[in-house]
């Protein structure tokens, strides 16, 4: 017989005994399979390895943007160079260094551009490859026929014409370039006064001062320009003018020597500042004596006749201003049917020579440039240029 005791007790372990409804369905859901969850953990797993993608792309999506702006900030500053030395040079002072200074500078960014847009923003190469024409056709002066060298059925006449530099000149290279070329009209500059060429039989030359005309036809009419600008007691000879009785027609021709932007230049370039903007006046001095100059031979040029030749020394790229204001109404050779850079000057340059395109042959009314080429060196820092001219006008022109 159980006591009071002995009953509590098994009444309490029936009760705890019993399971509840609740209880079942929480057991059958723990024990149950959620077809979903392999769903969810495959979600989860996605979202994950998202997330790490983007934490390591982060930093590829920085370099892609430090290259785009890169790029931009460089393209950017093309175009304001390009701008500079087309409104500015040979007006304004620093522009004016930009001028006579070394273009491939221009260029020395897509070294490192180039391969760093491959690698990170491929898109960019379309902007670095319109930048590259820019440098190497406006900038640089890089120059291409586009409709090839012309034919003529006329007759031609083959000019030449050279800076020789005084007596740095190999006068037996000179020589033996004049004999294979075979040229009409030879015009040099810087001629010393003890260089006496040796002409083939026949030939006419005549001399003023450092200029020289040469030509294997009779020159009539010969006419000099003296310097005027800066005022000097004994001014040098900027030009000669003479009329060649060719077979065909008289051809007026003028051989030139502008003044050089060294003196001015050299007043601004420092060696230990690179430039020295205390002394631009003497540059704009300078700028101011050329122009005036080059409008004054032109004036006077004009007013001897609108068919002549010009070939020389000038001086002064095609993107000069002085040469665009002064000469942009005759038809540079080089420009028209030259083909590649075109450098007749070259300067050195912390051991290096940078070249530029400062002679040129200049036709007037009724000429058309056939071929233009750059000749050989000749040991001065000027190599000859030699044109070929076509005669397209009336044939009654005088």
């Amino acid at each position: 017989m159980l006591g009071p005791a002995d009953s509590q007790t098994g009444r309490i372990g029936r009760e705890s005994a019993v399971i509840t409804p609740m209880e079942i369905t929480l057991e059958r859901a723990v024990s149950t399979p959620d077809p979903d969850a392999e769903k969810r953990a495959r979600v989860a797993r996605r979202l994950g390895q998202r997330r790490d993608q983007k934490v390591s792309g982060r930093p590829r999506i920085w370099r892609s943007r430090i290259v785009a702006w890169l790029v931009w900030l460089y393209a950017a500053g093309v175009l304001v160079a390009w701008g500079l030395l087309l409104g500015g040079g040979d007006r304004w002072w620093f522009p004016t260094v930009m001028l006579y200074s070394p273009r491939w500078i221009y260029a020395l960014p897509l070294i490192v551009l180039v391969p760093t847009a491959l690698l990170w923003r491929r898109r960019m190469l379309w902007v670095l490859t319109a930048v590259a024409l820019i440098v190497g056709g406006p900038i640089m002066g890089f120059c291409a026929p586009w409709t090839g060298w012309a034919a003529s059925d006329e007759s031609t006449i083959r000019t030449l014409t050279c800076n020789v530099q005084t007596d740095h000149v190999d006068r037996e290279a000179l020589a033996r370039l004049i004999e294979e070329t075979r040229p009409d009209i030879v015009a040099l500059q810087e001629c010393d006064p003890d260089y006496r060429p040796t002409w083939p039989p026949g030939w006419h030359s005549y001399r003023a001062g450092g200029l020289l005309l040469a030509s294997r036809y009779p020159i009539r009419d010969v006419q000099i320009r003296l310097l005027h600008h800066p005022p000097q007691r004994w001014p040098r000879v900027s030009a000669i003018y003479g009329i060649l009785e060719t077979p065909q027609r008289p051809v007026h021709f003028c051989n030139l020597h502008l003044r050089s932007p060294r003196w001015g230049l050299m007043e601004v370039l420092d060696r230990r500042s690179v430039v020295d903007a205390s002394r631009s006046p003497a540059l704009l001095a300078e700028i101011d004596y050329r122009r005036r100059e080059a409008q004054e031979i032109k004036e006077w040029i004009d007013g001897l006749s609108p068919s002549v030749v010009i070939a020389g020394d000038f001086n002064m790229p095609t993107d000069s201003t002085i040469y665009r204001d002064t000469w942009a109404a005759y038809a540079n050779a080089f420009s028209q049917v030259g083909w590649g850079f075109g450098y007749t000057k070259w300067s050195p340059l912390f051991g290096f020579h940078y070249g530029s395109r400062i002679d040129h042959v200049l036709t007037g009314a009724g000429w058309r440039a056939v071929n233009c080429r750059v000749g050989p060196e000749v040991s001065s820092d000027h190599r000859p240029l030699i044109a070929d001219l076509s005669w397209t006008g009336p044939s009654d022109a005088p």
